[in-house]
């Protein structure tokens, strides 16, 4: 009776310990989606590869920035319009980083909530930055965590 109840208790234990184990690899990968979609974004003057940001994004996505609906065709237009700027010799090239990644999940569906800088760089020269906080909402397709809606504002300016 007593190697029975060990039994137990182990593979309760472990089966806890997988669950546990399979969490942390979801918000691994909500967080390396968060991260993916900025980088991707950031390096598109260099890769440009459209997939590789627009896969990260639900075909139903809808978000807001600073109050101006967005959805992944806006998305998909802005980096064909970019593509086409960069191919007549526009030098405008983008930096996007992710700070304060907090990540939580149930079951299907994650959320993050972060702060962003994205900077406009020409020619070796800052021409303009943005920054501000995000909260994103992720759902897991097969298994894969994609965006499928944003809301981003920008810091207020201090006086």
């Amino acid at each position: 009776m007593r190697f029975q109840s060990l039994r137990i208790i182990l593979l309760a234990g472990s089966f806890g310990w997988s669950l546990s184990a399979w969490a942390g690899q979801d918000e691994e990968a909500v967080h390396r989606t968060i991260t993916q979609a900025v980088a991707g974004t950031a390096a598109f003057s260099e890769t440009r590869d459209k997939q590789a940001v627009l896969t990260l994004y639900t075909d139903d996505y809808v978000g807001s920035q600073d109050g101006q609906t967005e959805t992944k065709a806006a998305i998909d237009q802005w980096l064909s319009d970019y593509e086409s700027e960069l191919k007549q010799g526009n030098r405008l090239r983008f930096i996007g980083a992710v700070s304060n990644l907090k990540t939580g999940l149930d079951g299907a569906t994650a959320w993050a909530i972060y702060d962003y800088v994205f900077q406009a760089i020409r020619d070796g020269e800052i021409e303009g930055q943005d920054s501000g906080i995000c909260t994103s909402l992720l759902r897991k397709e097969q298994s894969v965590w994609r965006i499928f809606h944003d809301h981003c504002s920008k810091s207020k300016a201090t006086k």
